[in-house]
């Protein structure tokens, strides 16, 4: 299938948050099904070294060990061409539309190893390098970041975003951790990436009955502001854990899966119209 490029460069969104078991993952895995569900390509780039977006993706790596992390960005980000992400892209696993419209750039363990070399020069930009040209046929690129802040794989990951997506647990730790990620950027924008945006907070396992999950939801609209929010806000569903344990789209996880995937794609359809206010608000 041949898919012709579209006329700019397309958004680069990395999604993050301070802390682990927000649902990074599950956000970034589930926003590619929905843009593929609309017809966009993306590229999924997965720069935690614990490897779950490409597991969920079902992005096939060598069988043999020692060669998987030459065939992930573990073997080219450490000295990375223009454009050296070309040669490990792999498509996605799952069956359909999906396999045709989702590629990824698999992660390894080894890639935490890339922090050994830090202090090179422009070090950062890495993996913005490495990107070069190859993501000109997509309409859309998610990079997966680990969960930490001061890490020089999530330097990496904010140097070649555009924009930020924080999945937030409505829980006090989680707003916290969200609100780190909103202060880092304002420090260390100048030297970081100066051009980068917060798009968004994603709320996750919401529970609507719960007075403590409404307070915390007020909490997160007093960081950036409630137009900061998606008005989409996911429950704790067991689907989404059937999805992940299984690497398979939600889709085919009963009904339950299906109306998540529905969610999803209302979350991409906000986030597309997020890009496009900040987009015209910043001319």
């Amino acid at each position: 299938m041949t898919h012709p490029p579209p006329a700019a460069l397309p958004p680069h969104i990395a999604v993050a948050n301070h802390k682990g078991g927000v649902g990074k993952t599950s956000t970034t895995v589930g926003l590619a099904a929905a843009a593929a569900d609309s017809g966009h390509r993306v590229l999924v780039v997965d720069m935690d070294p614990q490897g779950n977006s490409t597991r969920r993706l079902r992005a096939r790596l060598p069988d043999a060990l020692e060669d998987r992390a030459a065939a992930s960005l573990a073997g080219i980000l450490p000295a990375p061409a223009r454009g050296a992400a070309a040669s490990i892209v792999t498509p996605c696993g799952w069956p359909g539309h999906y396999a045709d419209r989702i590629d990824v750039l698999p992660s390894d363990l080894d890639l935490e190893l890339l922090g050994l070399t830090a202090g090179l020069p422009s070090a950062e930009r890495r993996l913005l390098r490495a990107l070069a040209g190859v993501v000109d046929p997509y309409d859309l690129v998610l990079i997966d970041c680990p969960p930490s802040l001061l890490s020089h794989l999530t330097d990496n990951a904010w140097t070649a975003s555009d924009y930020l997506l924080v999945p937030c647990e409505a829980e006090y730790e989680a707003v916290q951790a969200a609100r780190r990620v909103v202060e880092r950027i304002d420090r260390d924008r100048h030297t970081l990436n100066p051009d980068l945006k917060i798009a968004g907070f994603i709320p996750t396992r919401f529970r609507a009955n719960l007075s403590v999950h409404q307070t915390r939801l007020n909490d997160m609209a007093k960081i950036s502001g409630p137009e900061y929010i998606c008005p989409t806000k996911f429950p704790e569903l067991a689907a989404m854990k059937t999805a992940a344990e299984n690497a398979l789209p939600l889709t085919e996880c009963g009904s339950q899966g299906r109306d998540l995937a529905a969610l999803f794609r209302d979350t991409y359809t906000w986030t597309r119209t997020q890009i496009l206010r900040l987009e015209e608000s910043a001319t």
